[in-house]
């Protein structure tokens, strides 16, 4: 079985040794990588694994999977910088400076890696040109976030899929271009799907979060969204706090009765089955992919 950890971490650690000069930019920018890398890779991994299934072999798909993955690094770091929201990881503390140039850096050597994978020219350019939009989606998508302008679960949908979606589609898209030469549109359409799912999971696990997360920042989810629609009249306090007419500090002795509001209301029951409802979707256009069914079974595993 193929080590993707080991050989997308050195072509990533690779590209930042090559264009990271300064020192002290390099010894930072690789804690923020080390960070990274004890993650499980799920974007460098939904590269190979689609560059794999739709038949492409060799190891030059490792340098392409690392360039994505330092691009969602340098989205998540800014990202962490924006929404403050943050404080465990290595570029959080760090001068927010620093972890600016990081980011700004990282976005460029992912264009290099990618540039200059052993693959055709026009797969090569057709590879750059996708991660660019949807690099640039997800900009949009995050500057939505950012205004918290989301008054309806399509406003909410629309922002995620601009945001946290666009990745998962490049990352599943480029894969099966460098593979086939193709753009494959039910890979695009699947893998959007499971973007969406997985937003709406961590949604649900941040609903409760009151440290940090969507509850401090006061972001409008579909979790959000759906209980401010159905709380009862001595729950009022809830929607003052997320139209910013209540303080954290006023309602932090509250908790259990959020809580209870939460349960009344069937937020999670709601979420999660709209969560799984997209999760269906993906399972279906996934059961019709023409590929051999190894593969199949490990995409459709990505759904569990």
């Amino acid at each position: 079985m193929e080590d993707i950890a080991e050989s997308v971490g050195k072509e990533i650690k690779e590209g930042v040794r090559t264009y990271f000069a300064l020192p002290h930019l390099y010894e930072q920018a690789v804690a923020c990588i080390d960070e990274k890398l004890r993650g499980n890779l799920p974007f460098a991994n939904l590269t190979v694994l689609h560059y794999r299934a739709f038949g492409g072999a060799g190891p030059s798909i490792f340098r392409a999977a690392g360039a994505v993955e330092l691009m969602i690094l340098s989205a998540d770091i800014v990202d962490d910088l924006q929404d403050k929201d943050n404080s465990l990881t290595a570029w959080s503390r760090m001068s927010p400076e620093i972890a600016l140039n990081i980011a700004f850096g990282l976005t460029f050597i992912s264009g290099q890696m990618l540039l200059t994978c052993e693959f055709p020219l026009e797969r090569i350019h057709g590879a750059v040109q996708f991660m660019n939009t949807q690099t640039l989606a997800a900009i949009n998508g995050q500057t939505a976030d950012l205004l918290n302008d989301i008054r309806t679960e399509e406003d909410y949908l629309r922002m995620i899929k601009q945001k946290s979606a666009a990745f998962v589609v490049a990352a599943c898209m480029i894969g099966t271009f460098l593979a086939t030469g193709e753009w494959n549109s039910q890979v695009r359409d699947y893998a959007e799907e499971l973007g969406i799912a997985d937003q709406i999971k961590n949604d649900i696990r941040d609903l409760l979060d009151w440290e940090r997360g969507d509850f401090k920042n006061r972001k409008k989810t579909l979790s959000t969204l759906y209980l401010l629609q159905f709380i009862a009249e001595e729950d009022k306090w809830i929607a003052d706090y997320f139209e910013g007419r209540l303080r954290m500090e006023e309602i932090s002795h509250r908790r259990e009765e959020f809580e209870r509001a939460v349960e009344r209301t069937g937020t999670f029951l709601y979420t999660s089955v709209r969560m799984r409802m997209h999760c269906y979707n993906y399972l279906q256009i996934v059961d019709k992919l023409d590929i051999d069914a190894h593969w199949k079974n490990r995409i459709t595993a990505l759904a569990e």
